[in-house]
């Protein structure tokens, strides 16, 4: 292991990021962090703490925590030297307590659950079944999608009685040959490709 890290630590900046990056960051984070300056300088580049994946995923979809050596690591050492710097964290059900509390997560913005009961789900973001839902409107939906380019994403929200939203996102909307299930909330702006529309009747359609 000496070996290959005097390797690592001998090539450019370039080419070890280069490398790294082929690898999962949970990966280079275990192996690297703390071992010397320079490669504790790299591994803390936001490529690789800021989206984290704390489990193992299988070819059948399945998923599991991490071995215990490397979960106790991640929650005594790792996760609270990088707070600050994870914005989305993946979680499964067994760890995602521990994990959740290693530390606090000023910048965490992405929560992704998985093999979770939803009632454990809503109670970790402050939200009761029995309780008001804090729904989010269609600026909140469409923000998530700042980053697409030339309007390729829009979005809009329906709200019912029940509490709950349903929420249509539309990717390269002016090449759409058909809109699905829109209500008499439905924004317009039906484009020329437009061959066939769905109506959904929750709500009586208003002219």
């Amino acid at each position: 292991m000496l070996h290959i890290l005097t390797e690592l630590n001998d090539l450019p900046d370039e080419i070890l990021m280069l490398i790294l990056k082929k690898l999962f960051n949970t990966e280079v984070l275990y192996s690297l962090i703390d071992v010397n300056k320079r490669l504790n300088t790299i591994v803390r580049d936001p490529i690789f703490t800021s989206h984290l994946t704390l489990m193992r995923r299988f070819l059948d979809n399945s998923n599991y925590p991490l071995p215990d050596l490397i979960l106790d690591r991640f929650c005594s050492q790792i996760l609270p030297s990088i707070c600050h710097k994870i914005k989305w964290l993946n979680l499964e059900s067994s760890s995602m307590k521990r994990i959740l509390h290693a530390t606090n997560y000023p910048n965490l913005y992405g929560l992704g659950l998985y093999d979770i009961e939803i009632e454990t789900a809503l109670s970790l973001i402050g939200i009761s079944l029995h309780n008001q839902i804090y729904l989010q409107s269609k600026e909140d939906i469409q923000h998530t999608f700042k980053d697409f380019k030339d309007n390729q994403v829009t979005s809009y929200v329906d709200y019912f009685q029940e509490q709950y939203g349903l929420c249509h996102i539309y990717l390269y909307p002016d090449q759409l040959k058909y809109y699905y299930t829109i209500t008499n909330n439905f924004p317009g702006d039906l484009f020329t490709c437009i061959r066939k529309i769905s109506l959904y009747d929750e709500h009586p359609f208003e002219h």
